[in-house]
């Protein structure tokens, strides 16, 4: 159960019948829901030889890496003179509709700031298990949640992934421990709050849609959710994801890594890895926005492979709508082209569809599809 973060009182949400479980799923979950990092730090010497069954997929080949093709890069800085910002904003648009994904170089945000946000997410996965089971649930829309594989308890083939996702806003709701970390979140979410405003400006622009349109009508007062993922060394990399291909439900995410490549997106019907580059930030469209810009601007999938050797976090922020808010294609684009292609849907039925399905992919928004 949880409180809506919508709400100053303690009003709660009961969790629906499909999502009780059977006592041999909750055996089975039980296994393992302390997470693949308490799994390896159980064995002796941290020594895993073999990939437990639960974890192997049903994998195809790993893609090589292209040289020649990588997500575009937008320098920021157009943005902020007159002079440059109409091609800034071209460069966002025709990588929103291009890619879905672009990385960002002079953002604003100190180098300082992303790593001292980044080691407060390592301190908290660095806690014990039973400090962070305290924020163990689940109901895939607590407002606080530590949990492990994919985000839903239903039963499912395990990821190599553990998980802390928890509200910047409307209300900053984090883990007591470490000491620093809600501190130090608290400072770094606002101002990813302000680079996403600032983005979604540029996005307006780009759709010939005022520059407050995607603010006014979407994710203005909405939710901001922050999802730091661990994924420790794996035994056996080539039999196991860290998350698998999915898009993201929200509006705009920003994403930053601790150095340790794994993210792939997919491009062309081919998975690309995405190499590490320090002190830029990966920004890529959401649900939302594609439900907004109906279809243009398209939900990318992409997944985190895991390796055998070191450990990948990954912090991804994301502005989405308010939970009462009805996401629908903007009727000026809808005009443009064959009507809507996608029904009004309130986001927090959406939000809950997505984060509680097991076959990831884009199933939730194929689902809203007309």
């Amino acid at each position: 159960m949880i409180m809506n973060p919508n709400q100053n009182d303690h009003t709660t949400l009961i969790p629906s019948a499909s999502e009780f479980k059977s006592e041999s799923e909750c055996e089975d979950d039980n296994k393992y829901q302390k997470g693949v990092k308490h799994l390896l730090d159980s064995t002796p010497e941290r020594k895993m030889k073999k990939l437990p069954r639960e974890f192997v997929l049903p994998l195809p080949p790993r893609p090589t890496a292209t040289a020649d093709l990588d997500i575009p890069l937008v320098d920021l800085a157009g943005l902020t003179q007159p002079h440059s910002r109409i091609s800034a904003v071209e460069a966002i648009s025709s990588a929103c509709a291009t890619w879905g994904f672009f990385r960002i170089v002079n953002h604003g945000i100190e180098v300082g700031m992303m790593s001292e946000m980044m080691k407060a997410v390592e301190e908290f996965f660095d806690l014990s298990v039973e400090e962070k089971m305290k924020y163990a649930s689940d109901d895939v829309m607590s407002p606080v949640r530590f949990g492990t594989s994919l985000n839903t308890s239903k039963k499912h083939s395990r990821h190599w992934r553990d998980f802390l996702r928890h509200y910047g806003h409307p209300l900053h709701i984090s883990p007591q421990n470490p000491p620093n970390y809600r501190i130090v979140s608290k400072e770094y979410l606002e101002r990813l709050w302000e680079l996403a405003g600032g983005l979604a400006g540029a996005i307006s622009e780009g759709l010939g849609l005022p520059a407050g349109y995607i603010e006014d009508t979407l994710i203005g007062d909405g939710l901001q959710i922050i999802a730091a993922n661990y994924y420790p060394p794996c035994p056996e990399p080539d039999k196991a994801l860290g998350l698998a291909a999915h898009s993201d439900h929200g509006a705009i995410t920003i994403l930053m890594d601790n150095g340790v490549e794994g993210l792939e997106v997919k491009h062309d019907g081919a998975w690309i890895p995405v190499p590490h580059a320090p002190g830029t930030f990966v920004v890529n469209v959401g649900d939302c926005l594609e439900v907004l810009t109906n279809g243009k601007y398209r939900s990318v999938e992409h997944r985190a492979t895991v390796n055998a050797e070191r450990t990948r976090i990954s912090v991804a922020v994301a502005r989405g709508p308010n939970l009462s808010t009805w996401i629908r294609p903007a009727e000026a684009l809808a005009e443009c082209g064959a009507g809507c292609r996608y029904r009004p849907t309130l986001y927090s039925e959406y939000l809950r569809l997505q984060q509680s399905s097991t076959t990831r992919g884009k199933t939730a928004l194929h689902a809203i599809s007309m």
